[in-house]
């Protein structure tokens, strides 16, 4: 019998952003700091329903805070 794996769409960002009331722009940036799991693909990013809803269980994850309070910030030269 052959093993079936069941295959789930990536959610956008915006998918994610209507999950959590955020907006878009505070899940980009929590992505590139890596606060949330995340996926890049291309220029874009895109996250897994199971990781999210497991990283926001997480006590300390990022859900409901100000995303430019604590961020990591990063010289660009």
């Amino acid at each position: 019998m052959e093993k079936v794996s069941s295959v789930q769409p990536l959610l956008t960002t915006a998918a994610v952003a209507r999950w959590l009331g955020v907006s878009t722009r505070a899940i980009c940036l929590w992505a590139e700091c890596k606060e949330i799991p995340a996926i890049k693909l291309g220029r874009q990013w895109r996250f897994r329903h199971e990781e999210i809803a497991k990283w926001l269980e997480r006590p300390g994850s990022a859900k409901g805070k100000d995303p430019y309070i604590n961020r990591r910030v990063t010289a660009r030269v």
